[in-house]
């Protein structure tokens, strides 16, 4: 698997190509698809609403707008990534059988992470070495101040893989992701306890004053790292890479 940056998907959106997106409570969740239905209407794509929608009135009226122009959708549920999967599954499996190579779009802006974690496996025993996968993300507008953002608790996150080690004697390292949400943090680390820990912020760099904040409201956990590593979010592909290298780096101090 290769990785690589793609900034402008208008230069990459294609007629022919495969999109996959998911509508959930915020506006965003749906900016592509407006994109797409604009200028690719007859594209080939799988749509997943999220079955609250119908609290959100801003949705209510998009998904209205979808059924006048005959566009499907499939309703799922939040916590059932299965079903998510097997959709996606599907989907790329008839477009294979008729296309090649076969390019797919999957828009993760709203999706939960039990649903985008797995697609890169999920994708990796479907798609050839000659196909293509794009992933794309809209960014939200978000308060300002660190003060005004909620926190999810301490009951508001799950495994979604992994393993124990076989290896009882060794450290246990991680690499934490840190948001404004100090005190989910501290939940996970207190629950995982690992031996110890590399800080990961990232960050927009044209956001003046963003990564001060962010250091700011981690401080206390920052002060127990071992190790903290500032990245770019418009640079993927060095961000991937630089945690595989860290991980890499520490794999013969313990376990991760």
């Amino acid at each position: 698997m290769i990785i690589e940056n793609a900034n402008d998907y208008k230069e990459c959106f294609k007629e022919d190509d495969v999109y996959v997106f998911a509508i959930g409570y915020e506006h965003r969740s749906y900016y592509l698809l407006d994109y797409l239905l604009e200028h690719f209407p007859l594209a080939r794509k799988l749509v997943l609403v999220l079955n609250d929608y119908k609290n959100y009135p801003h949705v209510v009226e998009k998904i209205h707008q979808l059924e006048k122009t005959n566009v499907s959708f499939s309703l799922v549920d939040y916590l059932d990534s299965s079903t998510v999967n097997e959709k996606i599954q599907k989907a790329l499996s008839e477009a294979i059988e008729k296309d090649d190579p076969v390019t797919v779009h999957i828009d993760y802006s709203s999706m939960p992470r039990s649903w985008y974690c797995n697609l890169p496996i999920t994708l990796k025993q479907i798609l050839r070495v000659e196909d293509r996968a794009f992933f794309w993300y809209s960014e939200g507008k978000y308060p300002d101040t660190h003060e005004e953002y909620p926190s999810a608790g301490i009951d508001s996150f799950s495994l979604f893989a992994g393993k124990p080690s076989l290896q009882i004697d060794n450290n246990r390292i991680h690499i934490i992701a840190l948001g404004y949400d100090i005190i989910r943090t501290q939940a996970i680390l207190s629950i995982t306890d690992p031996g110890y820990f590399v800080a990961c912020l990232a960050y927009d760099p044209q956001r003046i004053g963003f990564l001060e904040s962010l250091k700011e409201v981690n401080a206390p956990i920052l002060g127990r790292s071992a190790m903290t590593l500032a990245l770019h979010v418009n640079d993927f592909e060095f961000m991937v890479s630089k945690m595989c290298e860290t991980a890499n780096e520490l794999l013969p101090s313990g376990d991760g």
